[in-house]
């Protein structure tokens, strides 16, 4: 694949004091090279000057362009902003504060013109304290072990992507920091480079111990996107049967009892029976709901004209349907009729 032009997407918070530099580092390494790009500041409801700065350099050059979200939506929702409104045919994306040096991008695009669809770095070495380091492996080994995806490094926001996979993607919640497991499920051609991250010169790292209770609901949402997103009825379906049959086995088994033995269900074995009924009605509502469900799925991809897959090329394809069909034979002599 060559690439044309690369758009660079930096979320922003209260980073008033990194965007200058870190705009003068992106131009020192991407004027040289032969493609066209252009640098995307998200602001994200920041407090501080950040968004009058990026405005200034906007203004002075007209490669920077600038998004200010209308309040402070979290760094997926700016990644999401800058990703719909950039035109390159390769999407870097980038922290704001300076621990990610602009010098790799030039070797990230390289791997992707070889053929990769991802590109991303992960750490040489690890200067945190012990105890985020720990954080970020046990919370690193967890989307291993649910996404089946494995990543020398997922929570880099420091990745270039093809941008056919970032279009459909439908960025929500706190997913940035599983898109790299997301995206990966589906096969594509991925690769990771080991890379510095500099220590931050101002600010401070927002990992903390009480972070992992915040990931945890969002590992689970994973699990649920990665295996059962476009077939929802697997999971509730299996559940809702499973939950069913057991009640039922065991209704028959205890009416059995009763019918054929001197065993009184209502006074010996009332609460196994209730749990019975409860355990068939549980399934019962499980298993609509995972029909339910299914066709919700197959709803939103017709009504919205999504697809639930990505492709990487077309040949022989036409683009406009409706010239398509405008042009063949059978059509102009209905139109003429």
């Amino acid at each position: 694949m060559e690439i044309r032009s690369v758009s660079i997407i930096v979320p922003v918070h209260n980073e008033a004091h990194s965007l200058r530099k870190l705009s003068e580092k992106v131009h020192a390494v991407l004027d040289n090279q032969t493609y066209r790009y252009e640098l995307i500041f998200v602001n994200d409801g920041s407090k501080d000057r950040s968004w009058e700065i990026i405005q200034e350099l906007s203004q002075n050059n007209r490669r920077i362009k600038g998004i200010d979200l209308a309040g402070n939506y979290g760094q997926t929702m700016a990644l999401r902003a800058g990703i719909e409104k950039a035109k390159g045919d390769v999407v870097v994306a980038m922290d704001g504060d300076l621990q990610h040096d602009p010098i790799y991008i030039p070797q990230f695009l390289q791997l992707i013109e070889e053929g990769y669809d991802m590109v991303g770095g992960y750490k040489e070495t690890d200067s945190r304290s012990t105890s985020t380091a720990l954080l970020s492996k046990i919370a690193h080994w967890l989307i291993c072990q649910l996404s089946g995806v494995r990543l020398k490094y997922f929570g880099a926001t420091f990745r270039a992507y093809r941008t056919y996979l970032l279009k459909q993607s439908h960025l929500m919640g706190d997913s940035h920091r599983f898109l790299a497991a997301l995206l990966s499920r589906k096969g594509i051609r991925q690769t990771e480079i080991p890379i510095r991250i500099e220590d931050r010169i101002h600010g401070k790292s927002n990992y903390s111990w009480k972070k992992i209770f915040i990931i945890l609901p969002d590992l689970i949402f994973l699990k649920f996107i990665v295996s059962f997103m476009n077939k929802p009825f697997r999971l509730f379906g299996s559940i809702g049967a499973v939950s069913f049959l057991s009640g039922f086995f065991l209704s028959i088994l205890l009416i059995g009892l009763s019918l054929f033995s001197s065993a009184n269900i209502k006074e010996e074995y009332i609460s196994e029976f209730i749990f019975s009924l409860i355990s068939m009605t549980l399934g019962a509502i499980l298993l609509c709901f995972g029909i339910v469900a299914e066709i919700g799925v197959h709803t939103y991809f017709l009504k919205s004209n999504r697809s639930p897959y990505c492709i990487r090329e077309q040949t022989g394809i036409s683009k406009n349907k409706v010239r398509m069909l405008s042009s063949h034979p059978a059509y102009q002599e209905v139109q003429g009729a």
